[in-house]
């Protein structure tokens, strides 16, 4: 493989930013904008400042995708500091806009290339960490047909209203859930598990977040709406008092791609962030490596997170996002070959950016952390106990816990801390009867009639069976001495996460039960696979009782992991709604987009069009009203008007509303808001109580194709 001297890349490096700089001064004139600016703006800002900050702490001779997770993960980070403290700076200058293209573009320049310039005067050579691999000519096709599958992906999701294309994503989907199994049989390079993990990710995401050209989803609507006002202002105030304010890495982080990339911001959200978040199921092929013998475990339990439905429900958004931090961090601390300088140099930029992505998760994993820190103490008292302690450090819990509390206590007004504070009261004001709505108890008995919708609950009833008997399989070697699947560490702190999941049941913290197992399989997805093995070595024992001769050598004999492969292909092909399309049923709410108004909502151009002309046409005294039945604006139409639009100054109309209190806008859909008790089914405006006795008779101020928007005189 190549190697590069120092001279050369410092050159790249130059002639790259170079590009940028001039492009943003002359606003994207010159030949190539923007595919170029784009392309070189996403490389600036993702992997270049981490991959120095990689070399120059001498992080060398590691695996290729170890390194390029270490790379982003510093990038990420570096560029939001970074941002922030311009932000700060020129602020102080009174400068009118400390955020924009030049400045951002500058900042980076100079970081990057004084970095270049320190290992340029170092002298040492930058080798290519793709130096390691060794490639058969097989192994090399293999690579070539792994990579289309994101490519694929993106035409057949981009254009999929081309008759019958609907069909070919079908054949796709079926594809990707046979990747587990033809990787389990593969018996040449091992380096193509980690790819094939991460272009299996990234397909699945992109089929989810090109279906429509604008985003759709439930929290991306709020964070873009900051970061919306972040790009048209030049600035982030983070004491704000909005709580998407105090997620850094979601809504700054996505303004500065918008600005260097000169990529819209909805394709920042729709393009740079899934390529982002599909590294994550990579990252838990790593942790997995670190903390278990077996190859094989590694190899299938990204699968049980990249297809279960909470991976790819909706458009990667915060808690995604700290997840990938989340993963990041336990990968630095279990990389037993990094010195400690680079472990803690590296691990506590990841433990910021986990804080900056997300209130709830960052302090679950403070939590679970902390938990597996008291469990090692507890197991140590043990006479034969040797726990090691790479992940439980009381440093690292008490640095999270308290830059959390800081974090969120003085930005955005303290909106998420004390958020935070009233989820924890809600939860002891349930008690003991803490049973809730989106509990995993309630998802459990959820009625079906469909033997599809039946099978569909089983499978994931079974992956959390089979995660339990393998937790507990592990905790039972811990406790007898006996070798485990794992290491002591790891299982302790997994059992914390395991008890969060089960707590799950009843409560909900905040969160749907689906969330919440999304958080765990971050974690607890080896497990799976370990339960699987222990099931049938418990039947195989159970079968020497029987009276058949040789029925426990043939039990012994499954092969377990690959039946688990397959029913990760069940599994998948019941979550992304491939069964249920072909068998001609209502497809799930979080499928697939194969019919891309299953789930979430997907908005027309010209629905996006009517909130812009609310945005130029209305101003902050305006009440603007959309139809909403809940205590907080989560309607189709709510959630759209919201990024022009705070949430807390719309106006709701429930169903049984039939005026207004002031004169104002009311914008209206042809799909303004689900029924209740339907996940499929809208309301017609037309024949509701405001419609007849308000918007009948109401001026109409704009109209477009499936949107209007009337203005109502009190």
């Amino acid at each position: 493989m190549p190697t590069f001297s120092n001279r050369t890349v410092f050159g790249i490096l130059s002639v790259l930013i170079s590009y940028l700089l001039l492009d943003a001064v002359l606003g994207g004139v010159l030949p190539g904008s923007p595919l170029l600016r784009s392309l070189f703006g996403f490389v600036l800002l993702t992997v270049a400042p981490g991959y120095l900050f990689v070399m120059l702490l001498g992080i060398r001779g590691r695996p290729p995708g170890r390194i390029l997770l270490y790379s982003v993960g510093l990038s990420l980070f570096v560029v939001v500091v970074l941002s922030a403290l311009l932000n700060s700076l020129l602020s102080l200058f009174s400068f009118a806009r400390p955020l924009s293209s030049v400045s951002l573009t500058v900042a980076v320049l100079v970081l990057v290339l004084s970095m270049a310039a320190v290992c340029y005067v170092a002298g040492s050579t930058l080798r290519s960490p793709l130096r390691s691999l060794s490639l058969s000519h097989c192994d090399q096709i293999a690579v070539v047909v792994v990579s289309l599958l994101p490519m694929v992906s993106i035409l057949l999701t981009v254009f999929s209203t081309i008759p019958r294309f609907d069909q070919l994503q079908l054949v796709l989907l079926c594809l990707l859930s046979t990747v587990p199994l033809v990787l389990q049989q593969w018996d040449r390079s091992p380096a193509l598990s980690p790819y094939a993990i991460w272009a299996v990710s990234a397909a699945v995401l992109f089929q989810m977040t090109l279906v429509s050209g604008h985003l759709w989803g439930f929290d991306i609507h709020f964070e873009y709406a900051t970061a919306a006002n972040i790009l048209h202002d030049g600035y982030w105030d983070p004491g704000a008092s909005n709580p998407s304010n105090s997620l850094a890495t979601v809504t700054l982080l996505a303004a500065v791609y918008s600005m260097v990339t000169g990529l819209d911001l909805v394709w920042v959200y729709k393009f740079v962030y899934p390529v982002l978040v599909s590294l994550l199921p990579l990252g838990v092929w790593y942790v997995v490596r670190s903390t278990f013998e077996d190859r094989s475990i590694a190899t299938l339990a990204p699968f049980a997170l990249v297809f279960y439905y909470g991976f790819f429900k909706d458009m990667p958004d915060k808690q995604l996002v700290a997840g990938l931090f989340a993963v990041f961090l336990l990968i630095v601390f279990l990389d037993t070959e990094l010195s400690p300088t680079q472990r803690w140099t590296v691990g506590l930029a990841f433990a910021v950016a986990l804080t900056l992505s997300h209130y709830g998760v960052s302090l679950l994993f403070t939590a679970f952390l902390g938990s597996a820190l008291l469990a090692r103490y507890a197991v140590q008292m043990l006479p034969t106990a040797d726990v090691d302690a790479r992940l439980t450090r009381p440093a690292l819990v008490g640095f999270l816990g308290v830059f959390w509390v800081v974090w969120y206590l003085f930005t955005a007004s303290g909106v998420n801390f004390y958020r935070v504070v009233g989820v924890g009261y809600e939860l002891l004001s349930t008690l003991p009867f803490p049973m809730a709505e989106r509990s995993g108890a309630a998802y459990a008995t959820a009625g079906f009639t469909s033997v599809y919708w039946i099978i569909y609950k089983f499978l994931h009833i079974v992956l959390a069976g089979l995660i339990g008997i393998g937790m507990f399989d592990a905790l039972s070697a811990v406790v007898t001495d006996r070798d485990g699947p794992s290491s002591v560490e790891y299982s302790l702190f997994s059992a914390g996460v395991l008890a969060f999941l089960g707590a799950s049941v009843v409560f909900t913290f905040g969160m749907g039960f689906d969330r919440t197992f999304q958080i765990a399989l971050f974690v607890v997805a080896p497990f799976a696979i370990t339960g699987a093995r222990t099931v049938i070595s418990v039947v195989s024992r159970g079968a020497v009782h029987l009276p058949l001769t040789g029925l426990r050598a043939h039990i012994a004999a499954v092969p377990v992991d690959s039946l688990f492969a397959v029913f990760l292909a069940v599994l998948f092909l019941f979550s992304s709604g491939t069964v249920f399309a072909v068998a001609g049923e209502q497809l799930p709410p979080y499928n697939i987009n194969v019919d891309e108004d299953a789930g979430w909502p997907v908005y027309s151009q010209s629905e996006v069009d009517a909130t812009r002309w609310l945005a130029t046409h209305t101003d902050t005294n305006d009440t603007i009203a959309v139809y909403n039945e809940w205590d907080q604006i989560k309607s189709r139409d709510g959630l759209l008007v919201s990024e022009v639009v705070p949430a807390d100054k719309l106006e709701p109309i429930w169903l049984n509303r039939t005026t207004l209190n002031r004169s104002g806008y009311v914008y209206v859909s042809h799909k303004p808001m689900l029924q209740l008790g339907s996940d499929t089914e809208y309301i017609d405006a037309r024949n509701t109580p405001f419609y007849r006795d308000t918007l009948s008779t109401a001026e109409t101020v704009y109209t477009d194709r499936n949107v209007t928007i009337y203005y109502v005189e009190a």
